[in-house]
């Protein structure tokens, strides 16, 4: 999943610079920041498989890069569930921090039935416009 957005982010936009910093050493940080035309942006990334969580280091940081004018939202990729009752679709959310406790209702969904890593270039590309 994360390899697969680096590959489309390179297609997308070559000239930004993205950074991951997802390992045993950044606990806290966001998974991945994006800088291009002039500006920076912060990503938190989730699989939601069915439940979504961070952790409170996690939420404080990417709240408090957000309030200071620093774009951080969650970028939640949840797995669908084809089920009679109760079904999920697999979707692509967008979630502000301040959202996040309900995540699966809130936010901008920009993939619907499959994870669509064009439409999360797309959607980087109008975050640094």
């Amino acid at each position: 999943m994360r390899r697969d957005l680096m590959r489309q982010l390179q297609i997308q936009i070559p000239a930004a610079v993205a950074i991951r910093y997802e390992d045993r050493f950044t606990k806290g940080l966001p998974d991945l920041s994006i800088s291009y035309n002039g500006r920076t942006s912060f990503w938190e990334i989730k699989y939601a498989d069915p439940r979504c969580v961070t952790s409170k280091v996690q939420h404080y940081l990417c709240t408090q890069l957000d309030t200071q004018g620093f774009h951080c939202r969650y970028l939640i990729f949840q797995r669908g569930i084809a089920r009679p009752t109760n079904p999920r679709p697999r979707q692509i959310r967008v979630v502000k921090p301040a959202d996040f406790d309900h995540w699966d209702r809130l936010g901008l969904v920009l993939s619907d039935g499959l994870f669509d890593y064009a439409a999360v270039g797309d959607h980087f590309l109008t975050v640094h416009r």
